[in-house]
């Protein structure tokens, strides 16, 4: 009797812990068609209709022009010559610039060119016409490590490392509205800290601006952002108690996406690189651990994230010093699978 009691609290205690298990391991990573350009990191994305464009950015050696777009529902990269090849940037090659869309073109600007030149320069790409036209420069100064989001026909970039005041090398605060229909600049602010290599994500029209770091320290802001008053509101601390008491979660240079009205957080680093990936979910303003990077994914930092048809991925990056070309999409209601890539 003694026997099967203990064998039946043995039983019960397997099934909670198998069920403990399985509810942090919501999600799974699954293997795409690899970029078609060369590897690199410190890339820009935008998406535009069915299509994520991802181009500039850094291979080790060089700075980088060229663009792919992607199909997702074909899970196909363009070419770089043929029918549907995208035309290369026209401005300076350049790494860590921004990419956003808004009224349905898309729009590339910012960064810095590999020699000691931050940009402020800004360019259209129509994606009808297959041109690049170049707009006005963003009024706040030259800077790379900005944050860029599109929401309607407007474009907001902001924060970053660059100019301050006519001074180099200054961590920002600035934040910036483009109305994409007229090509003219307008001053918005930000409410919170300044900060380099933050990350932002847009759920039904309100944009999230959260992580970064600034004088070197991981930062554990969140703001969310609403484009009808231009106003900032404060969300809980992304390390307070009752989210991430230990502070994983904190980070810079991550990828974001959003699926079914969550956003997604992953790869960067915090002084080492990041696997743990994390959802958003503004209806609570709560986040919640998801499956981190699978073993056969490389730990990364300054990668792209998109969302295509309501599906999210990371793609590019660098890993201690290698750059990367490989493609990952994340399903959020799969259990993770070891052996699916």
């Amino acid at each position: 009797m003694r026997q099967r009691f203990l064998l039946g609290i043995i039983a019960i205690f397997s099934i909670l812990t198998s069920c403990s298990s399985g509810s942090s391991l919501d999600g799974n990573w699954i293997k795409r068609s690899s970029y078609a350009g060369r590897v690199r990191s410190n890339a820009v994305c935008f998406v535009i209709g069915d299509y994520a464009y991802v181009g500039t950015g850094y291979d080790g050696d060089d700075r980088l022009v060229d663009f792919r777009k992607y199909n997702a529902e074909l899970d196909r990269w363009s070419d770089s010559n043929g029918a549907d090849a995208v035309p290369a940037f026209p401005g300076l090659a350049r790494q860590s610039a921004v990419g956003f869309a808004a009224g349905g073109k898309g729009f590339v600007g910012t960064g810095f060119d590999g020699d000691i030149t931050r940009l402020s320069d800004f360019w259209e790409f129509d994606p009808d016409s297959k041109t690049w036209t170049q707009i006005a420069d963003l009024p706040g100064g030259a800077r790379q490590e900005a944050v860029a989001f599109g929401i309607g026909n407007f474009g907001y970039v902001g924060t970053g490392y660059g100019f301050l005041d006519g001074d180099d090398k200054n961590e920002l605060k600035d934040f910036w509205k483009l109305d994409a229909t007229t090509g003219v600049w307008s001053s918005i602010g930000f409410s919170g800290e300044k900060v380099r290599g933050a990350s932002a994500f847009v759920i039904d029209n309100k944009a999230y601006v959260c992580l970064g770091r600034s004088n070197g320290i991981a930062v554990n802001d969140n703001w969310e952002f609403n484009p009808d008053s231009d106003t900032w509101t404060k969300k809980t601390d992304l390390d307070d108690d009752n989210i991430d008491k230990d502070g994983n979660i904190l980070r810079y240079n991550a990828a974001t996406f959003v699926i079914g009205g969550k956003g997604y957080v992953a790869s960067g680093s915090n002084g080492f690189l990041k696997r743990d990936v994390w959802e958003y979910d503004p209806s609570k303003d709560d986040w919640v651990e998801r499956t981190s990077l699978e073993a056969e994914v490389a730990s990364r930092e300054y990668a792209v994230g998109f969302s295509l048809n309501n599906r999210g991925f990371i793609a590019t990056g660098s890993s201690s010093g290698l750059r990367l070309d490989d493609v990952w999409e994340f399903n959020p209601t799969m259990e993770e699978v070891d052996t699916d890539n």
